[in-house]
């Protein structure tokens, strides 16, 4: 059979789904497959938790007064933006790390730096202790956000693998809402410092729970390329529930070694390679995808929400964190529905639609803040209480529409932007390739949420509409985007380098 997945015929996707069904398909059920991927996913939780814990306390009174009380647009911006800096500088490490050390190992380094930057934001005197911590917590998120998709598209079948590589977008969106109603519940701690310092020693506590990972099994395709080949066949078995000698799992180790045999005759492997022949195209879509997630404003519009209702009209500051924890209940949701179907409807269609729904959103937000504002100004940390929208309808809209975009972002680029970039670059440059789309993820997240601030204290309402550009950007770039689904990660190479 061609290895080629362009088929041009009936008689050819039946012997491609068949050849797929044999690797996919064995003696055992996938139980271990999904034990290890929901393992692995868990640090997804602690990556998502610190979003929603870090902007909910930025919007109490007792740690603003504390941290935020100079140039308090600058801090806070700079609070937000320093941990994206280290999280985009640790996503870049993590390419050269994974390959060195592997998936698993990166996984637990993550944790292990996480903890310690939680820690110090936990014991946090002045503002300088807590930006150190942020530091720690920006490399923890980078190797994490990094490992675990890599991760997860290596031990996953073609048929589920958009599924398990979801599974990291999906406890993200669980540790976000934890993140939100701890900080709900804590607020009444006020005016003790424990009011925040409680959300950061929980995330201590979590971090060090997560050492369960070490008893993750490595990566086969990992093994094969460090040259283990009989633990490589021996954690198929593993995760199949099977025997060595199962055809299915054989058929998967065959191909897996071929594979990377092949991609061995080209050399020491570099970043250079990546922008060289065949690798330029699947490179530029693993920076569309991976990159398109933050030009969404989605990492604003996240950390930012309770100030945003706050500008809508909601003054109380612990209802403005429930309204906020509400809208990421909705998203969690939605991120379900993915995890669901994304293997059924495909990529491209979710990219499209999930970008039309969020630039849609923006733009009416904006022209609502636009016509609606009852200040021509608003500074969102100074504590003045009647900022707000002239209309009561027109504050329910808002918040509304921020629902609507965080669940439109939850079930499209939130999950799928994970997904994309991990199947179509090849073994030989994944960990790399993932590095630098995640990697540059963080680093357009410090813009957008650097410059959040700024527009929301001068213009209240442009931030919406540059959003809602970049979001109709991505809508017009993913009609480009070849399809994925359905594809083994050997054959999905096979569309951008046949041979």
């Amino acid at each position: 059979m061609s290895k080629n997945p362009s088929f041009k015929n009936d008689d050819q996707e039946s012997l491609r789904v068949a050849s797929i069904t044999q690797i996919s398909r064995g003696k055992g059920s996938r139980k271990s497959i999904y034990l290890a991927a929901i393992m692995a996913a868990a640090g997804g939780f602690v990556v998502g938790y610190d979003s929603g814990s870090i902007s909910g306390v930025m919007a109490m009174d007792v740690f603003a007064n504390k941290f935020l009380n100079q140039d308090t647009s600058y801090r806070e911006g700079l609070l937000v933006a320093i941990m994206l800096l280290t999280a985009t500088l640790g996503g870049l490490m993590s390419g050269y790390i994974c390959d060195w050390i592997g998936r698993k190992y990166t996984i637990l380094l993550g944790t292990y730096v996480f903890a310690i930057g939680a820690l110090l934001e936990t014991i946090g005197s002045n503002f300088g202790l807590f930006m150190a911590g942020r530091v720690f917590v920006g490399f923890g998120e980078g190797f994490l956000t990094n490992a675990i998709p890599l991760y997860h598209s290596e031990i996953a079948p073609p048929d589920i693998r958009g599924r398990l590589i979801s599974l990291y977008s999906a406890m993200s969106a669980i540790g976000s809402i934890a993140g939100y109603f701890v900080n709900f519940g804590t607020s009444y701690l006020s005016p003790s410092d424990w009011c925040w310092r409680t959300a950061f020693l929980i995330q201590v506590i979590l971090c060090l729970l997560l050492s369960f990972a070490y008893l993750l099994p490595f990566s086969p395709r990992w093994l094969v390329d460090k040259q283990r080949n009989d633990e490589a066949l021996a954690v198929l078995a593993l995760l199949h529930e099977s025997t060595i000698d199962d055809p299915a799992v054989l058929a998967e180790y065959d191909s897996i070694v071929t594979e990377i045999e092949y991609e061995r005759t080209f050399g020491a492997r570099t970043f250079v390679e990546l922008f060289k022949g065949t690798n330029l195209k699947r490179t530029l879509f693993a920076l569309f995808t991976g990159n398109g997630a933050a030009f969404t404003g989605t990492d604003a519009i996240s950390y930012y929400a309770p100030q945003i209702f706050k500008q809508a009209g909601l003054t109380d500051t612990s209802l403005a964190l429930a309204t906020s924890g509400g809208s990421k209940i909705v998203a969690f949701f939605c991120n379900m529905l993915t995890l669901v179907f994304i293997d059924k409807l495909g990529r491209r269609l979710i990219f499209i639609s999930g970008a039309f729904l969020m630039g849609s959103t923006m733009y009416i937000v904006g022209a609502i803040f636009q016509s609606y504002n009852t200040l021509g100004s608003i500074n969102i940390s100074s504590g003045d209480q009647s900022v707000g929208l002239s209309s009561s309808t027109a504050r329910n809209a808002v918040i509304a529409l921020i629902y609507i975009f965080e669940a439109a972002y939850a079930y499209s680029w939130g999950p799928v932007a994970y997904v994309y970039p991990a199947e179509i670059l090849n073994m030989r440059t994944r960990a790399k390739g993932l590095a630098l789309a995640y990697g540059l993820n963080w680093a357009v997240a410090i813009f957008m949420t650097f410059v959040m601030p700024i527009f929301m204290d001068n213009t209240i309402y442009g931030g919406y509409y540059f959003f809602g550009g970049c979001c109709t950007l991505l809508v017009i770039g993913s009609f480009f985007l070849p399809e994925t689904k359905g594809y083994t990660l050997e054959e999905i190479d096979q569309i951008f380098n046949p041979h």
